[in-house]
């Protein structure tokens, strides 16, 4: 079933300045990371003078405080109708085996859509399309034989590395030869659609060398995660004992990272400072999820939140201690943005230019972690000076001007006239070659 939404812009088009955005998300409201990056990725076109008609897959539900918005940024939208949710929510078993029989990645295979195709095909008829932006790879399974016009791939993330991160921590034998199997297809499927694309745009030079590696002679762009510092402001005084770890509960590292947070860190927390408080926001933390902290005392789930900033302003600390990721988190740019000071991993600070202990605490040991926040919640005055270096480092190379002027170098790499950009088969089909 499909939901079609069309608006007029406003702006006269510009031949060969039209770019036809594909994503498998609707960007508005920006409501977590990939999200986030895609909205912002909208608005600098819309600055840089392009013209966007964005194609996307969403629920009904989203739809209702998209249309003004959007409308701001895109010359028109048309939203194809499902409901994907998250990539780690649990489908059942055949969902997920079906495509690694066919040796499809599943989220690649989940994000196939017949409305889809149809719709991006009618749009390169008519002759106007300049280039294609597809926002992750997954989207690429809905694009015709051949384009005739350049295409662009954002990486938020290489995918593969993420699921090699997570087994590392899986303990069920069946999960991770499962998560093997579909990291393969995934390094596969990555791999061909980078080398197809006549531009990869990646969220941070850590990210560049992966896909240099596993493409290397791909075209590589850093276009860097983004925050809008205006709307990123003081909003009261933080309360000293409440320690924030923000990101959506349906997502499996986010879970991975509260665990580790509850289980390895917060005893010795709780040691050093006490009266501390956990608190996590973000979307859908499931009942069963929840009930392995109902025993412990002061760890608070917000559940889902309108707006993500009254929470980050009541913290004092905001911690980031994921085990599992890729690309760049864009909860620490949040954070940064508002001057509240950091304690992450390694790999949640991945890619991102901070420098520790200057405008970020690393720390990987679970003792190390504790001590770190602990330090911050006891001394009001470090907690300013390194929430103060955290935000100027926002505004140097992560706000909407460091964006809009990476992505306008990245597109100094397109070719200037269209041409024949024909894919010999369908890209599903090509993950076997």
């Amino acid at each position: 079933m499909k939901t079609t939404m069309r608006m007029n812009g406003k702006r006269a088009g510009l031949h060969g300045n039209r770019i036809l955005v594909l994503a498998n998300h609707c960007p508005y409201p920006a409501t977590h990371g990939a999200k986030i990056r895609i909205w912002s990725l909208l608005r600098a076109l819309a600055a840089e003078g392009y013209e966007t008609d964005l194609v996307c897959l969403a629920d009904r539900s989203e739809l209702q405080q998209a249309e003004h918005a959007i409308h701001e940024v895109c010359a028109s939208i048309e939203v194809i109708h499902t409901d994907l949710g998250s990539l780690s929510k649990g489908n059942g078993i055949w969902p997920r085996l079906s495509p690694l029989l066919r040796r499809v990645p599943y989220g690649v295979a989940r994000c196939h859509s017949n409305d889809m195709q149809e719709a991006i095909v009618r749009r390169l008829e008519r002759g106007n399309i300049a280039a294609v932006l597809c926002e992750e790879t997954y989207a690429l399974v809905n694009l015709p034989r051949a384009l005739g016009v350049p295409l662009i791939v954002d990486h938020h993330n290489a995918e593969h590395v993420l699921l090699k991160r997570y087994m590392e921590y899986e303990r069920n034998p069946a999960k991770r030869a499962y998560a093997a199997l579909e990291a393969a297809n995934l390094r596969k499927w990555e791999r061909i659609t980078t080398e197809r694309s006549d531009l990869a745009l990646v969220c941070s030079e850590a990210d560049r060398a992966i896909y240099q590696e596993l493409c290397p002679n791909a075209q590589t762009a850093v276009v860097p995660n983004a925050i809008d510092t205006d709307t990123y402001t003081g909003l009261g005084e933080p309360d000293s004992r409440v320690v924030l770890y923000t990101g959506g509960m349906d997502w499996y590292p986010n879970r991975d990272a509260v665990e580790h947070f509850v289980f390895s860190i917060l005893p010795e927390l709780r040691v050093l400072a006490p009266g501390v408080r956990f608190v996590v926001a973000g979307r859908n933390p499931f009942p069963e999820f929840r009930k392995r902290f109902a025993g412990i005392p002061d760890v608070e789930f917000t559940g889902t939140v309108a707006d993500m900033r009254p929470e980050i302003a009541r913290a004092a600390v905001s911690v980031v201690p994921l085990r599992i990721g890729s690309g760049t988190r864009l909860k620490i740019l949040e954070a940064a943005a508002m001057r509240k000071p950091i304690v992450s991993t390694s790999v949640g600070a991945e890619g991102l230019d901070f420098v520790n202990h200057r405008e970020i605490i690393l720390a990987d040991d679970p003792g190390d972690f504790a001590r770190a926040v602990a330090s911050l919640l006891g001394d009001a005055g470090l907690r300013r000076r390194l929430g103060d270096a955290s935000r100027r480092v926002i505004e140097q190379r992560y706000s909407l001007g460091a964006l809009r002027s990476a992505l306008r170098a990245a597109f100094e790499k397109l070719p200037t006239l269209q041409r024949d950009v024909a894919l010999s088969q369908p890209i599903a089909r090509g993950i076997r070659n």
